[in-house]
């Protein structure tokens, strides 16, 4: 059963903020007897609706996906439903013969994760198509930003019961209100980031499994959360599998993606070319040979880049170092290496700047000139578009590595009307890292009772509590919030301004020669949130 402290303060903001953003005082907080029954008002007490704070992050070339910070009201209370109903929840996220993301409880990392991880996808591939001839590969188009609200009861309780009964008697209509609760009342879609997600997506994911398996008794294949792909002996049974599918998802008001589609002959790749090509390219350890090697796998992955525009090749490339020693005389090369890739494709400069952060902290030290320089240029280039990662993970890296931002960085900051980048410029300027103060007009105007429930949630609390913002006509209206008055006074925090790279768990990692070594001679690293993770490179594509 899930852990309401855990979901609260491991399974709450999306992994892909910058390690600052914490939620784990608000858990620690919460769950500590009495507050859990205090600190916010039950369902049947119609507390107020919120807004989720919106995150756009980059997932290479044009593609973005919209991650969603919940507000901390309706997040506890749809936890607190979930923890406390998991006997009537868990039979339809309990797993199916081909579901693999099926949702089990964590010691490490997320509080609630699926029962495999990505990285997976090719062994179960391996498994799942022996002795057939073809295989569908098919996923759901915008899954989670397109699920119905009220399709979960329809899931739990069937359709037609779930009609007559709109009572809050029924644990699926409870989920349904406590959904859209954190996301203004709206019945489309549920958030992306949030651990409770995974849950509700599989109660209707594993729906559609048991329909597949009662057309087809011996079914085999796999299902990793909306993706699936399923072998069978003849292109006809493939085809109706697609068909029955089709028809099962349209139940939900939920539609197959086409353009990712496609019954093909076996055999084919277990994982995407480019990937296997990588992975053998991976420099030696020896030191006379690293550079050279660091060389050939770059150029390797801007050829394989240029080959396959729509794939994470840079991404999964800079990943492959992320446990690697890197000879203190090929440190010059390995930035400029990383920084190659992360102005072009602003996808990879989260992963990149976590890796030269990590090694800066142990010991690595003369940073380029150029890291500024593009840090710079990246805030001044997507702050007018609103391009939270780009904008956040580059002040990020000023905080970390005590890079300033300049005139123009600051300058366009300033017009970056985003919750996440404005607590991370504001911690900048408090550390003297900006070359003028920043302006701050546009994030007063959320400083005021209101944003305590809309988009801007994070600002105004933390702003507050940190007083890097004046109060609207100088009311604390944190104080006078029965909901966040309580958060402020224990001192919660959402935004830790003493986590470089968070420290939680041990996590045994070659860096550098230059860290302290650990009984083994590897460097003893502890970290939380490990370089972001590369799209799977999986022959068949994964979207959520």
């Amino acid at each position: 059963m899930p852990n309401l402290q855990d979901l609260l303060a491991r399974g709450y903001f999306p992994k892909e903020l910058p390690p600052p953003f914490t939620t784990v005082s608000f858990a620690s907080h919460v769950c500590t007897a009495p507050r859990v029954a205090d600190f916010a008002k039950t369902i049947d007490q119609k507390p107020k609706s919120s807004k989720a704070g919106r995150y756009s992050l980059a997932r290479g070339g044009l593609l973005r996906r919209p991650l969603s910070i919940c507000n901390p009201v309706a997040y506890f209370l749809l936890c607190q439903e979930i923890v406390s109903s998991w006997t009537e929840i868990s039979p339809f996220v309990v797993g199916t013969v081909i579901s693999s993301t099926h949702p089990e409880e964590k010691a490490t990392g997320r509080a609630v994760d699926g029962h495999f991880p990505q990285s997976a996808r090719s062994e179960q591939a391996r498994q799942k198509r022996l002795g057939k001839r073809y295989v569908l590969q098919t996923d759901v188009s915008r899954y989670y930003s397109s699920i119905y609200t009220h399709s979960i009861p329809w899931a739990m309780h069937s359709k037609a019961t779930a009609k007559v009964n709109r009572s809050f008697s029924l644990v699926g209509n409870r989920l349904d209100a406590l959904v859209r609760l954190g996301q203004d009342q709206q019945t489309i879609g549920i958030p992306i980031g949030p651990d409770t997600s995974l849950v509700i997506a599989e109660i209707l994911m594993q729906r559609c499994d048991e329909h597949l398996a009662s057309q087809f008794p011996s079914i085999q294949g796999f299902r990793f959360i909306d993706d699936f792909e399923l072998s069978f002996m003849t292109q006809a049974e493939a085809e109706r599998a697609h068909h029955e599918l089709e028809a099962c998802l349209s139940e939900y008001e939920l539609a197959i993606n086409p353009k990712k589609t496609s019954i093909r002959d076996l055999p084919i790749p277990l994982e995407a070319p480019w990937a296997t090509q990588l992975k053998r390219a991976k420099p030696r350890k020896e030191k006379n040979t690293q550079a050279a090697d660091l060389a050939h796998l770059f150029d390797l992955a801007f050829k394989l880049h240029r080959e396959n525009p729509e794939d994470a090749v840079l991404q999964f490339a800079i990943s492959l170092l992320q446990f690697e020693t890197i000879h203190p005389e090929n440190w010059s090369l390995f930035q400029k290496l990383l920084m190659l890739c992360s102005f072009p494709e602003p996808a990879c400069f989260p992963g990149a700047i976590r890796q030269i952060v990590l090694r800066k902290n142990l010991g690595m030290a003369n940073l380029i000139p150029e890291i500024a320089e593009i840090t710079n240029a990246l805030v001044v280039t997507h702050s007018p578009l609103r391009h939270s990662s780009e904008v956040a993970n580059a002040v990020y890296a000023c905080i970390a590595l005590g890079m300033t931002l300049g005139d123009a960085a600051v300058d366009a900051v300033s017009r970056c009307d985003d919750p996440v980048v404005a607590l991370l410029a504001l911690d900048c300027e408090s550390r003297n890292l900006t070359t003028k103060k920043v302006d701050k007009t546009l994030w007063k105007s959320h400083m005021k009772a209101a944003a305590l429930y809309d988009e801007y949630w994070l600002l105004a609390y933390e702003a507050n509590i940190r007083n890097w913002l004046p109060n609207n006509r100088g009311k604390d209206f944190v104080a006078a919030d029965p909901n966040f008055s309580s958060l402020k006074a224990a001192g919660v925090h959402f935004y830790d301004t003493t986590i470089n790279l968070p420290v939680a768990q041990a996590v045994t990692s070659p860096v550098t020669p230059q860290a302290s070594n650990g009984d083994d001679g590897t460097a003893q690293l502890t970290v939380a949130v490990p370089p972001v993770e590369p799209a799977i490179p999986t022959d068949a594509a994964f979207s959520v």
